[in-house]
């Protein structure tokens, strides 16, 4: 029993920091749909500047806010809404979203986010995300005739109180998905370390009283 108390106990602590930290984006799946108007399609389409999405200004480009009776054959990673940075014109320049949110100055941060893709409407598709300085273009590889999400990752150290975020469609034909955008703070390595030789120790007690039951049966 004492075990699996300080398994779950170590387990809720990991879990309970990581969601603290991924509240840092607000609306981060697109689903507070409190000024979403569909169309005939289950769609909205946003110019650059709106903020009809809660925390988050269009940027770049036009871009669809997808809704869950969508008639696109299209499903979220997240919930029921994400978003097309294609919108409906399918050409450059494509849409983006950015945000700012509270950040540690010196502390490194990972901004995590959803790319969507579908041989449907054309692959690969590609999205540029840009934070605290760093930027990188990440670009579908799961090239499956199907709809995917794929988890991309980008670490940036923040150099104030606050932090813009931003994601811009780079290239594709007639979609570019996004979804579920979080961002948490990268644990520094002493913390690592710690979770490590934690979760080392439960392995190794867990390991002694297997022995010491076995030997116990055996005499």
């Amino acid at each position: 029993m004492k075990l699996k108390s300080c398994f779950a106990g170590l387990l809720a602590a990991v879990l309970t920091s990581s969601a603290a930290s991924a509240a840092l984006v607000t609306n981060g799946s697109f689903e507070d749909a409190t000024q979403f108007v569909a169309d005939a399609n289950d769609t909205m389409s946003l110019d650059p500047g709106s903020t009809a999405m809660t925390g988050w200004t269009v940027t770049n480009g036009t871009l669809a806010w997808i809704g869950p009776t969508n008639t696109f054959g299209l499903t979220a990673q997240d919930g029921g809404y994400f978003l097309d940075l294609t919108g409906y014109h399918d050409n450059t320049p494509y849409g983006g979203v950015t945000q700012t949110i509270s950040t540690n100055s010196g502390t490194q941060y990972a901004l995590s986010f959803y790319l969507g893709s579908s041989s449907q409407y054309g692959i690969p598709d590609s999205i540029t995300a840009t934070a605290g300085g760093a930027s990188a273009t990440f670009t579908s590889t799961n090239l499956t005739p199907n709809s995917t999400w794929e988890l991309e990752t980008l670490f940036f150290t923040a150099t104030g109180s606050s932090t813009d975020i931003s994601l811009v469609g780079n290239s594709g034909d007639k979609y570019i998905g996004l979804d579920d955008v979080a961002v948490a703070a990268v644990p520094e390595p002493s913390t690592w370390a710690m979770m490590i030789l934690g979760f080392v120790g439960v392995g190794f007690m867990a390991y002694r009283r297997k022995q010491n039951g076995a030997a116990l049966r055996v005499a």
